[in-house]
């Protein structure tokens, strides 16, 4: 099983603009999804998806002037016996697209655990 990543950190703007078009016309993405993806950091665009899956998609962004990131994945604990053939994807896959949940750990990413610095300076004690 593969995910496939759209990091958007080395594309150009004018690509970016043309790319959220595209989204929206072949997936039936509202605007705003679209809009989501394109703003410039790294989303996981198909998650679970077998090496042709990953290699289609990989295929339409490339001409689109855009390339993606494939990564394999192991399997996840209880999907299916060893042996066992898993039942086969019936959405194609141009038609499904699925983003990251929110707040979910981009495992390429480094994770950035300093506490951002508040400012106390106009916080003041009243005696009571």
């Amino acid at each position: 099983m593969f995910d496939v990543w759209f990091d958007g950190e080395s594309v150009e703007p004018v690509v970016m603009q043309q790319l959220e078009t595209k989204l929206q016309e072949a997936f039936n993405l509202p605007a705003a999804k679209a809009a989501v993806l394109v703003n410039g950091k790294s989303h996981r665009i198909k998650r679970g998806c077998t090496g042709d899956e990953a290699q289609k998609l990989s295929d339409q962004f490339a001409s689109w002037g855009v390339k993606v990131r494939i990564e394999a994945i192991e399997h996840a604990v209880g999907s299916s016996a060893p042996g066992e053939v898993p039942s086969p994807n019936t959405a194609s896959s141009t038609g499904s697209f699925t983003l990251a949940a929110a707040g979910e750990i981009i495992p390429t990413q480094p994770r950035d655990t300093t506490p951002p610095l508040v400012s106390t300076d106009h916080l003041q004690l009243e005696d009571l």
